[in-house]
């Protein structure tokens, strides 16, 4: 049995996981550890399977590079060799050709377009020493264009990729074998496919904040649109923060190329985060927040942050379906606006419900650690009172400032601006949400908690930093128009006897059950719970879609009138 591995460096036994590269490129789990000795890419090998041809694995097929009269290896086929520099190799040299199928002994395998890389490099690696038969056949370069059908049928091989002597054959010209590795004064930059070096090689990035601009705690440019637009890491022209295209092909033109990596490699932006990052990195210092005293007041803590996460992601939920349906819209520029807006609103609709979850998970977790004195699981109630901040622009002050956090009530409403300046002071940086996980971060960083669920506290945090960004990024949007009669539908919550109001209520509640069962026993063995609830949030979602066109919302819980200035006093909670 092969002992376990133990990281030697210091920064692989580093208590937390330290700002740089992710945790797939520490020691503990580099390739090294599982294969020693893997100094080349076997799967480059399997590129000349068929002695005299060249092919690569990619996602549409099987695809021939090209033909290899000096393969040494036909020396051994005449009849190969003669049919490869005559009229079949004379077709394989022009065009575009793809593997169809492999035939050996009775068994024939077609290698479709469909396949994949890994699946059809694993068909092909599974094939056994011996004679084969490949079918090739014409293809368009470009998807659309036409070509004549042919195909070519050829007849040899399956190479023995070493000799008698343990030689790898002398086909494989020098670095070859090991072109799509990770070596900075190879090409890996613009190669790389073996699938570990990518964790830090990311395709695209988000930009540095420019000099001068207002940064975010978290360093993030404020400037919402440069905080999320994503650019492309391997861009020759280093300055430019211009989007990334949708596919790999149409970034590939404005990208360095092979002889530019080598000489260039170094000016690619060193990446924290997400973001590139060309100066001295500033750790952001911590958020400054006391523990609790107890397991059981971090508890109570994370049971009013749950329905805090509940009622917002229902004001959410309810004002992206006020934005009209683009299918009923006309004009382009609107359409396009309108669904970009409801996209980015539901993401973060969607992320507040994983915070409920993931804020129940770390209240099982604390009762079944044993070290809380009662169960408070699970937390599925909806806070009545949202924190707000003086100046909307700003986040909610917080203790030990001076007097208590003031709060309006949890109200369903369409996204009219003033709605949407109230979701962004809740999700401003360092404002009340982010502030309050502070301080269950910090108390469980104390030695008594397990280490997993300081990582899952500091996930809620940087989620909710995310949230901002994509609030102020939708307010830039939907600025351009005058009214917002323009984009919004005017809904209100569907009266109690409404038959769709109630047929997506009963939707509602029926969720609520299947995650109550779900969240009291936590266990992550049976998902058969969370899978009904999503199921069951579909058919919510078709609903409310449907009400809404009627200008009716789905009535969540009962909004109340706007209340004098809040005392100390405990806010109620709508637990349905």
């Amino acid at each position: 049995m092969i002992p376990k591995i133990f990281p030697r460096n210091l920064t692989a036994r580093a208590a937390v996981q330290l700002v740089g590269n992710p945790v797939t490129s520490r020691l503990e789990s580099a390739v090294g550890n599982c294969f020693p000795g893997l100094e080349f890419d076997h799967r480059n090998l399997d590129r000349r399977f068929f002695v005299g041809l060249i092919f690569e694995f990619t996602d549409v097929g099987v695809r021939l590079l090209g033909v290899d009269l000096n393969d040494p290896d036909l020396a051994q086929g005449a009849r190969l060799r003669k049919m490869l520099a005559g009229a079949a190799g004379n077709k394989l040299r022009n065009d575009t050709w793809f593997l169809n199928s492999i035939s050996q002994g009775r068994t024939t395998i077609a290698i479709s377009r469909d396949l994949g890389i890994t699946v059809s490099w694993r068909l092909i690696h599974s094939l056994e020493p011996g004679r084969i038969t490949i079918e090739l056949s014409r293809r368009a370069e470009q998807a659309g264009d036409r070509v004549p059908a042919d195909t070519v049928v050829l007849t040899g091989n399956r190479r023995t990729f070493v000799g008698s002597t343990g030689v790898i054959s002398t086909a494989y010209a020098p670095g070859e074998l090991s072109q799509s590795l990770c070596s900075p004064w190879m090409h890996d930059f613009r190669d790389c496919a073996c699938f570990y070096w990518a964790s830090n090689h990311p395709d695209i990035v988000l930009a540095e904040d420019p000099p001068g601009e207002a940064t975010l705690p978290t360093g993030a440019p404020e400037d919402p649109v440069l905080a999320l637009t994503p650019i492309d890491w391997l861009r020759s022209d280093r300055k430019s923060t211009a989007p990334a295209q949708a596919t790999e092909d149409a970034n590939r033109r404005g990208q360095i190329d092979h002889y530019e990596i080598n000489k260039r490699w170094q000016d690619l932006g060193i990446v924290l985060r997400g973001r590139e990052i060309d100066g001295i990195y500033q750790l952001q210092a911590p958020e400054n927040a006391n523990p609790l005293s107890t397991p059981d007041a971090l508890c109570e803590k994370l049971v009013q942050l749950a329905t805090l996460e509940h009622a917002v992601a229902l004001e959410y939920l309810y004002a992206m379906y006020s934005l009209k349906d683009p299918a009923t819209v006309k004009d382009q520029r609107l359409i396009e606006d309108l669904t970009f807006a409801r996209h980015e609103i539901l993401l973060v609709a969607v992320s507040e419900m994983r915070h409920l979850r993931w804020a129940n998970q770390l209240i099982w977790s604390l009762e079944h650690a044993g070290l809380v004195k009662k169960n408070f699981g699970p937390s599925l109630g909806v806070e009545m009172q949202i924190p707000v901040a003086p100046d909307k622009s700003r986040p909610p002050q917080l203790p030990p400032i001076p007097g208590p956090v003031k709060t309006r009530p949890a109200s369903l409403r369409p996204l009219e601006p003033d709605v949407l300046q109230d979701f962004i002071s809740v999700e401003q940086p360092s404002g009340y949400l982010d502030g309050q996980y502070a301080q269950v971060l910090a108390t469980l960083r104390e030695k008594q908690f397990p280490a997993t669920l300081e990582q899952l506290a500091a996930r809620i945090i940087a989620d909710g930093m995310e949230h901002f960004s994509r609030f102020k990024e939708v307010q830039v949007v939907l600025r351009k128009y005058p009214a917002s009669k323009t984009y919004i539908r005017p809904i209100t919550p569907a009266p109690a006897d409404h038959p769709g109001g109630k047929a997506a209520l009963d939707l509602y509640h029926q969720i609520l059950a299947e995650l109550q069962a779900a969240y009291a026993t936590g266990d992550m063995e049976d998902a058969a719970h969370i899978a009904r609830a999503r199921s069951l949030m579909f058919q919510l979602s078709a609903q409310a879609e449907k009400l809404a066109s009627e200008q009716h919302g789905v009535a969540f819980f009962k909004s109340q009138p706007a209340a004098p200035e809040k005392t100390g006093k405990k806010p109620a909670r709508n637990i349905r």
